[in-house]
C-alpha cells in the first residue's frame, strides 16, 4: 500500500475508485465501503484509494477537544493495508485547509488527483468549508463528471446507526463488551510502559504502568477491566486499572495492567497492544490497603471466570 502524506506529493492518477473520510476506528460501516471500493477497483484494474486526514479535524477546529481517537494514524494505515487498499492520501489537517471549499476540494483533489470512476461514502458524509460537501453536493458533482456514486446501506445497532461517535459513547460509558458489535473487534491501542510507584508489587499484584503512544488516544473511563495484552506475537489476559488510586489519595492519573499468567515475566521497557474486553467495576476508595487487596482478589476471580466465556464467544 502506498501512503502519500501531502497533497503536493500526490501524483495524479489516470483513474481510480475513491472514498473519503476520517475512518477513525474503521467500524463495520467503514468496512462495507472499503470492501466495495477494493472489489470494484480489482474488477476495473485500477487502484482503490482513500483520502483521509491527520490529525482528527476536531483538534484543529476546537481548542478544548479532549483525546477522542479510536486509533492512531499508524494503526489505521496498518488496518487499511491489511484490508487491501492500494493508496492512501493523508492530508495534514490545518486551519488553513479547513477553509477549503467543497468546490475546490472536489475539483482540485478528488477530480484532478484521483479522476475516479466511482466514489463511495456514507449517506451522512460531508467535506469542505461549513460542511457544504454533503451527499446532495456529491451526487450533483458525480452526475456532472460521469462518476458512479455508491452509498452502502447504513448498519444499525439497537436502532442507532453504527458510527465512530456511537463507538466512543460505548467506550466512555464503560460498555467495552459491546464494542465488537460496531468495530468487529475489541477496543484497544498501542502503548508504552512507564515507571510507576511499584505499589502493585507491594501488594503482590505487580503491574506495568503504561501510556498510549498517541496523545490523541481515547481512554476508557476509570475502573477495572478484563484486558488482553498482545506482545511479540503472543497474547496474555490481564486485569487493567484506570484511574487515580483513591484509596491512597493519589492525584496522578494512572493506567496499569496485571498479567493473569504465571508464564509471563514482565512488561517493563516494552511496547505492546492492549485491548479492553469487559469492565469489572468502577474505581472505588477503600478504607484501607487490606480491603483493597481483598477486592483485587475478587476482581481477579471475576476476570478468570470471564476469560473462558470470552474465548468461546469471540474466538480469541
Amino acid at each position: 500500500m502506498e501512503v502519500i502524506r501531502s497533497i503536493e506529493n500526490m501524483q495524479p492518477l489516470e483513474s481510480s475508485v475513491v472514498t473519503i473520510g476520517n475512518y477513525d476506528g474503521i467500524h463495520l460501516g467503514h468496512q462495507d465501503i472499503l470492501k466495495h471500493i477494493i472489489e470494484t477497483a480489482k474488477k476495473e484494474s485500477i487502484p482503490s484509494c482513500l483520502i483521509t486526514f491527520d490529525p482528527y479535524p476536531a483538534y484543529i477546529l476546537s481548542n478544548d477537544s479532549k483525546p477522542m481517537n479510536l486509533q492512531d494514524i499508524d494503526s489505521k494505515l496498518a488496518a487499511l493495508e491489511e484490508m487491501g487498499v492500494d493508496k492512501v492520501l493523508v492530508i495534514p489537517f490545518t486551519l488553513e485547509f479547513s477553509r477549503m471549499s467543497a468546490e475546490d476540494f472536489s475539483e482540485n483533489i478528488i477530480k484532478r488527483l484521483f479522476n475516479p470512476k466511482l466514489i463511495s461514502v456514507g449517506e451522512n458524509h460531508y467535506f469542505g468549508f461549513n460542511k457544504r460537501g454533503d451527499i446532495s453536493f456529491l451526487t450533483k458533482f458525480c452526475h456532472e463528471n460521469n462518476i458512479d456514486l455508491h452509498t452502502p446501506e447504513i448498519r444499525v445497532l439497537h436502532g442507532k446507526p453504527i458510527s465512530s461517535t456511537l463507538t466512543r459513547g460505548l467506550i466512555y460509558d464503560g460498555l467495552l463488551d459491546q464494542v465488537p458489535s460496531l468495530l468487529g473487534k475489541f477496543y484497544g491501542f498501542n502503548v508504552v510502559t512507564v515507571h510507576g510507584s511499584n505499589r502493585g508489587k507491594s501488594m503482590n499484584y505487580p503491574t506495568a504502568n503504561f501510556i498510549p503512544l498517541s496523545k490523541y488516544q481515547m481512554i476508557p473511563e476509570g475502573g477495572v477491566y478484563l484486558s488482553r495484552v498482545l506482545l511479540d506475537g503472543e497474547e496474555y489476559f490481564g486485569m487493567a486499572n484506570i484511574g487515580y488510586r483513591p484509596t491512597f489519595n493519589e492525584k496522578k492519573f494512572v493506567m496499569e495492567v496485571h498479567i493473569l499468567s504465571d508464564k509471563f515475566s514482565d512488561l517493563y521497557d516494552k511496547r505492546f497492544y492492549i485491548e479492553f474486553l469487559n469492565k469489572i467495576r468502577n474505581e472505588i476508595k477503600f478504607e484501607s490497603k487490606e480491603y483493597l487487596i481483598k477486592q483485587i482478589e475478587n476482581d481477579k476471580e471475576v476476570c478468570i471466570k470471564l476469560i473462558d466465556s470470552f474465548k468461546e464467544k469471540y474466538e480469541i
